[in-house]
């Protein structure tokens, strides 16, 4: 991100270090992590999709996501690295994205 969208990387940097000086949202970051592992069709995906949404509804209201404009390639940037790696974070990632509406 910080090669290609170098103004955006930054806010997207700060607002994830943030994210992870508040314990609620850490232990969520941190359950993300945990789901690596699990099988797409594990029901605490759904569970940890929903705790993720209302997350960031809480945190974001429903304006604009940090690095989420209409026109920007940051979340397919990330989300295409990160949904490689494990099939549980790609079916997350979909639910998230279905639930948030992006």
């Amino acid at each position: 991100m910080f090669a290609t969208h170098p103004d955006t990387a930054i806010t997207v940097f700060r607002d994830q270090a943030q994210i992870v000086a508040e314990p609620r949202l850490r232990e969520i970051a941190l359950d993300y992590d945990r789901a690596h592992d699990l099988d797409p069709g594990d029901r605490r995906i759904d569970a940890l999709a929903r705790r993720i949404v209302d997350a960031t509804r809480d945190r974001y209201g429903t304006g604009d996501l940090p690095g989420y404009g209409a026109a920007s390639a940051i979340p397919a940037l990330i989300q295409g690295a990160v949904n490689a790696s494990s099939p549980a974070w790609h079916r997350l990632d979909t639910l998230i994205r279905q639930q948030l509406g992006v």
